[in-house]
């Protein structure tokens, strides 16, 4: 979680946001495998864990600073994940976001990036409940909520 600190999933502040960490509410507390970004490094040179989520701060997710400034961050976090045995060794690096600029019903791009899948596009019509129904099936666990009836991504991912 980029600009978490020592003080935690609820508690580090600003420009990192709670909100955009979905693990800080399960249980009351920030489970001991949320870390900080700046692990990140470490992580993908060391065992990287089967499911790694990244959520940027406030700034490069572009809600506080301009798309530019997000691009340039994005650029720099793929490369250095694509550039890891962890992602070589059949990684796959979902990139979404979570609303629009508030004018297109929240369409939303979502990217798909695997090791030799290249220029792949869907017709289909998916939403944040596709991709968390995606990811499900492919830790091989159940569906929660939503997800349940949702249409994953197959044709992004085989």
């Amino acid at each position: 979680m980029e600009g978490m600190d020592s003080r935690g999933c609820l508690d580090s502040p600003p420009p990192y946001d709670p909100g955009h960490n979905p693990f800080a509410y399960y249980g009351g507390r920030c489970p001991p495998n949320v870390v900080p970004l700046t692990q990140l490094s470490t992580d993908l040179g060391a065992k990287t864990p089967q499911f790694t989520w990244i959520s940027p701060d406030m700034c490069h997710d572009t809600h506080d600073c301009s798309v530019s400034v997000g691009d340039s961050w994005l650029r720099t976090q793929v490369g250095e994940i694509t550039a890891s045995k962890a992602w070589k060794d059949g990684g796959i690096l979902f990139i979404t976001w979570d609303e629009d600029d508030g004018n297109a019903g929240n369409r939303v791009l979502t990217l798909v990036i695997a090791p030799g899948k290249s220029h792949v596009t869907s017709s289909k019509q998916y939403n944040h409940y596709s991709l968390l129904a995606t990811i499900e099936d492919l830790m091989g666990v159940g569906r929660l909520g939503a997800a349940a009836q949702a249409t994953p991504m197959n044709d992004l991912i085989n």
